[in-house]
């Protein structure tokens, strides 16, 4: 029902989650973010709790360590996805067997794509070329602040719904990113519950995120 991305960029220090899907208010029960700890998402049949007890496991163990736990804190792990991708290290994910098809994910250094009731597994191939992508292009990376990250992350689902995203459509979309640090002060949490073109509303509303840390860095330079 949802797709998923999941990034770090050690080089500046941000992390980050991104989500789509027809359903409504999606950024309200799939992702999170936790600065200095990682980023986290629990969606299928979502259990919004598995979120903060990922976060919670991954500030003082391994992501694989923390979705193992998953049977433990759910009797019903079959119907869920959920990833983890901590500030530092592996991440890991949790496709049950009963979620909705094509669901599945993939799992690399920094980044983590997820997802459900998607048109085919070549969704989530998009989004990690478009990451990797974005790896390659020196006006992408790094991205020199939380709401250019967060505008990398949109793009990468928007490469995931052109090839097809959700079967059933589109309607909610969200975005956090924070600081991967524990010192940082990085924030962007944007949410789109009920649009026509999700991602182009969440863009914009990326961009006029941009527009107010550009303020607020002139005032701090004044």
């Amino acid at each position: 029902m949802t797709f998923t991305v999941l990034a770090r960029d050690g080089r500046t220090d941000l992390i980050g989650a991104a989500t789509a899907s027809k359903s409504l208010a999606v950024g309200n029960a799939v992702i999170d973010v936790r600065r200095g700890v990682g980023a986290a998402a629990s969606q299928a049949w979502t259990n919004r709790a598995l979120r903060g007890r990922l976060l919670d496991a991954v500030a003082s163990g391994s992501a694989a360590d923390a979705v193992a736990l998953i049977p433990r804190w759910d009797d019903e792990p079959a119907l869920r996805q959920a990833a983890v991708l901590p500030a530092a290290g592996t991440g890991a994910a949790h496709t049950g067997a009963d979620t909705s098809p094509w669901s599945g994910h993939l799992v690399e250094s920094d980044l983590i794509v997820a997802g459900n009731l998607l048109t085919g597994e070549d969704v989530l191939g998009a989004m990690r070329d478009a990451w990797l992508a974005g790896d390659e292009d020196p006006t992408i990376t790094p991205a020199p602040d939380a709401a250019a990250f967060a505008a990398r992350l949109v793009a990468v689902l928007a490469a995931g719904e052109a090839h097809g995203g959700d079967r059933r459509g589109r309607q909610s979309a969200a975005v956090m990113v924070t600081s991967s640090g524990i010192t940082g002060d990085a924030w962007v949490d944007l949410r789109v519950d009920d649009h026509d073109d999700p991602l182009a509303e969440l863009h914009r509303l990326v961009e006029l995120r941009a527009s107010d840390l550009r303020l607020d860095l002139s005032a701090r330079k004044a």
